[in-house]
């Protein structure tokens, strides 16, 4: 990332917000034309998908970006990808030589060495003007990790990043922007599947999907065009699934977490 980009970046940084989704929401209702990111050291009411909490201390990165009709409404689901390609590639570049240990896991958690080291939230709003804005949010474990995760956490210190706040914002926005230049309002998705699934976690292996009214396993085959899930069953049958819990079984579990894979519901269907 150059300076001159670096400094051309609007970026309001706060001391501490109620979460930096807010923030952003907020500007976008105020007529903020974005695009615009909004940091702050420290949330106090930071919220992970499916409203969880999520735990804001100072010392981690806290970051949203704020963009105004990114893409056309038929490729708004495709954001998770693109933004947690962004965020992979920005930790790979701070891991240097080590980078091939930055991973994703579908559709949009960030893993370094299997462990989870960053939380991942999309969410957009209609403007009274018709326009759509769309925040994408990122905690990234820069310093802490949480005491009571129910899987494998980790932070970039503990994986041997020893960089100032500033630069691992600079670095990983920078990566965002770039992979959403890379989807191009959804015309260069393909391209965003490839390098996704290049660095994807479980992929080939078995799985479960927890559905909100079923559980489903068989095989995590690839992505189709549309960037679902695509499942083969031990009865031949391929699933194409949007949403769900998703989580990785026997040996190709390692520790990784099995948490909400989306916050969207389009539910699933055969192909």
């Amino acid at each position: 990332m150059s300076r001159a980009a670096s400094s051309q970046r609007r970026r309001l940084a706060l001391p501490e917000v109620t979460s930096t989704n807010s923030v952003a929401l907020e500007a976008a209702r105020a007529g903020d034309p974005g695009p615009l990111w909004v940091t702050a050291e420290r949330q106090s009411a930071g919220r992970g998908r499916r409203g969880r909490a999520w735990v804001s201390e100072a010392g981690n990165l806290y970051a949203s970006w704020l963009v105004v009709d990114p893409a056309p409404l038929d490729q708004l689901t495709n954001l998770p990808l693109v933004a947690s390609l962004g965020v992979r590639n920005g930790i790979a570049a701070l891991l240097g030589g080590d980078g091939e240990r930055a991973q994703v896991k579908w559709p949009n958690d960030v893993l370094v060495s299997d462990k989870k080291a960053v939380g991942i939230l999309l969410e957009s709003e209609r403007l009274p003007d018709g326009r759509m804005a769309v925040v994408v949010g990122c905690g990234v474990n820069v310093a802490h990790v949480p005491d009571d995760a129910p899987y494998g956490v980790t932070s970039l210190e503990r994986e041997g990043v020893l960089r100032p706040l500033d630069v691992v914002f600079d670095t990983i926005a920078g990566a965002v922007e770039a992979a959403f230049g890379l989807f191009a309002r959804g015309a260069g998705f393909a391209a965003v599947r490839r390098d996704w699934l290049a660095h994807a976690v479980g992929v080939g292996g078995p799985c479960r999907v927890n559905l909100s009214d079923r559980s489903l396993e068989g095989r995590f085959e690839a992505l189709d065009q549309s960037g679902r899930l695509l499942l083969r069953q031990d009865n031949g049958e391929t699933i194409a699934i949007s949403a769900g819990d998703l989580f990785f079984l026997g040996a190709d579990a390692r520790g990784t977490p099995g948490v909400p894979a989306s916050a969207d519901a389009r539910g699933q269907t055969n192909v």
